[in-house]
């Protein structure tokens, strides 16, 4: 069976209950996750081995800098997925 893969925009209360989600479902992949942040937030997305993304390249090069190892941006992101959680 082919997994939907799924991307996660936003990170907050809401993003990481879909992630969650997402993450229990046999039939779905967590491709990644975007965000506008790099404080505890997206720090929990790490934590939880999570692929990171950033919203566009300004904040891509604020998560750079954070030391957040951003994979892309959201742009990247959505060339892989099936499915975007906003």
């Amino acid at each position: 069976m082919k997994k939907v893969r799924v991307a996660v925009n936003g990170y907050g209360v809401i993003g990481k209950r879909i992630s969650d989600a997402v993450a229990l479902q046999d039939d779905m992949e967590l491709v990644g996750i975007a965000d506008v942040v790099t404080d505890w937030r997206i720090n929990a997305g790490i934590k939880n081995n999570l692929p990171v993304f950033a919203f566009e390249n300004d904040t891509l090069e604020k998560m750079k800098s954070s030391g957040i190892d951003a994979k892309g941006t959201l742009d990247d992101l959505i060339k892989n997925v099936d499915l975007v959680d906003c």
